[in-house]
């Protein structure tokens, strides 16, 4: 093996191992009755890999690439592990109740302090469009300017997304956490508070190195 496939190899190993401990961390710990108690989340088992649901930005660009993908032919000082991911779906309307949704995950981002650069909000239409109507729009450039607009196929996504939960995720209103290989891993309902849900991300992010 060369030396810059070395290098690249070991880069890879030093990526994947954190967001494996990351993972072994949040089990034991919501096992323990100390972190149990207070934490809401709930675990993805098995994980999904963010590219099955296929996934456009608004030039209608992959959003998301394998990780696999992302690292090809990257040399290791120039690899940026991209950030967590909080992911909402909603519709091409985003409506009273979807706003009031998008506000509580921003404060949510907000108060992650230091760590709020680590990751990345993403409103993601699934409705017949491909993206939001003039009204939603407006409101997401004056109230949500640091959130990303996806789109994907409406049957695609809750296909996929129906595996985390028996309810429909997407009528639920959840918040999704990818990390930064692209695993989402973990969701949150409308039911969980915003403590809980504040400690779970500080949890993760304080047992990872990466993103």
């Amino acid at each position: 093996m060369d030396r810059n496939k070395l290098k690249l190899s070991l880069m890879l190993l030093l990526v994947t191992v954190p967001i494996g401990l990351s993972t072994l961390v949040y089990h034991f710990y919501a096992g323990n009755s100390g972190f149990g108690t207070t934490s809401k989340g709930t675990l993805v088992q098995p994980v999904i890999d963010i590219t099955e649901l296929k996934l456009l930005d608004i030039e209608d660009k992959p959003a998301y690439l394998g990780f696999e993908e992302l690292t090809a032919g990257v040399s290791p000082d120039k690899y940026k592990p991209r950030p967590w991911q909080l992911l909402y779906f909603g519709s091409e309307s985003c409506d009273a109740e979807c706003q009031q949704r998008l506000y509580f995950l921003r404060q949510l981002h907000v108060r992650l302090g230091s760590d709020a650069k680590r990751v990345q909000r993403a409103y993601i239409v699934t409705s017949a469009g491909s993206g939001v109507d003039a009204a939603t729009s407006a409101w997401l450039t004056e109230q949500q300017a640091d959130m990303r607009v996806l789109h994907g196929e409406a049957v695609i996504v809750a296909k996929v997304l129906q595996r985390t939960s028996a309810a429909d995720p997407l009528a639920a209103h959840y918040i999704y956490l990818m990390d930064p290989v692209g695993n989402i891993m973990l969701y949150f309902s409308p039911d969980n508070d915003a403590e809980a849900i504040l400690k779970d991300l500080k949890k993760l992010l304080d047992s990872s190195s990466i993103g």
